[in-house]
């Protein structure tokens, strides 16, 4: 699918400005500046037109961004309610991150955005907050099934690794496709090793659900990386695909906490 535009251009009293059309993936560089042959200055300013995409771009993730407040707010009430601090506030983060991750999407994919700065900055929160999320997954479940010490370096591990990740897509955001993929699956199964520990402590239903939602996740991430099956469809395209397998993934996730909670709860 192209997305392509229009190419303009101003001229004042010493500069002439020129709106270049590029794709998404070929924002390079914005307000660049040059001095022409006769001595006026050429300034470039990048915009961006999305052009037309699959009809169901951005609602799968809008409808459960707002599922996810709804929930997230229940599910945030009972554990002030009946958990130690320390628990709810694991539940919490979790919640929160669930919200913060469609609602960010949904803006970036719905937003009526064109100025290459302005999209590059969704851009970037947008991939920023799957590392972010992947973290906050982890947090209830290692504060409430978890040994204190076990709990400590598998949260080290999955908070410096997002942090590593937005690092990354803020300085770098045209890195390779493959290379997000890979540290946001590697984040995803960190907690393989534990499998042992939680069903002891979680039970035999938490663990599947988390197995189940980790398949749906790197079966979604996998069609995103190999942008299967392809972009031109009316209505769900590879990235409408991945989205939607983001959301049931994280039902079965949200499933999973909800009996971690209920079994913690007195």
């Amino acid at each position: 699918m192209h997305r392509g535009g229009r190419r303009s251009t101003l001229h004042g009293e010493n500069s002439t400005t020129e709106e270049e059309i590029i794709t998404e993936e070929e924002i390079i560089e914005q307000n660049t500046a040059s001095v022409r042959a006769d001595g006026m200055i050429a300034r470039t300013v990048w915009r961006t037109d999305r052009g037309p995409r699959p009809g169901s771009r951005g609602w799968i993730h809008f409808f459960a961004a707002i599922l996810a407040v709804f929930s997230g707010s229940v599910l945030a009430t009972y554990s002030w309610i009946r958990l130690p601090w320390w628990q709810a506030l694991g539940v919490m983060v979790y919640a929160v991150g669930v919200v913060i991750l469609f609602g960010v999407s949904a803006a970036y994919h719905l937003g009526p955005w064109k100025r290459a700065s302005t999209v590059l900055w969704w851009r970037r929160a947008d991939h920023s907050t799957i590392a972010v999320f992947i973290a906050a997954t982890y947090t209830p479940f290692c504060l409430i099934t978890l040994p204190p010490e076990t709990a400590r370096w598998i949260l080290a591990v999955a908070w410096g690794g997002a942090g590593v990740s937005v690092v990354m897509n803020l300085a770098w955001i045209h890195h390779p496709r493959w290379l997000g993929v890979l540290v946001y699956l590697a984040l995803g199964w960190l907690i393989v090793p534990l499998v042992p520990q939680l069903w002891t402590s979680a039970g035999a239903a938490v663990v599947w659900l988390l197995f189940a939602g980790g398949i749906v996740y790197t079966i979604g991430a996998l069609i995103y990386a190999f942008q299967w099956p392809g972009r031109d469809a009316r209505w769900m395209g590879y990235h409408e695909w991945f989205h939607l397998a983001t959301v049931i993934a994280a039902v079965a996730h949200l499933v999973a906490v909800w009996i971690v909670v209920t079994q913690a709860a007195p």
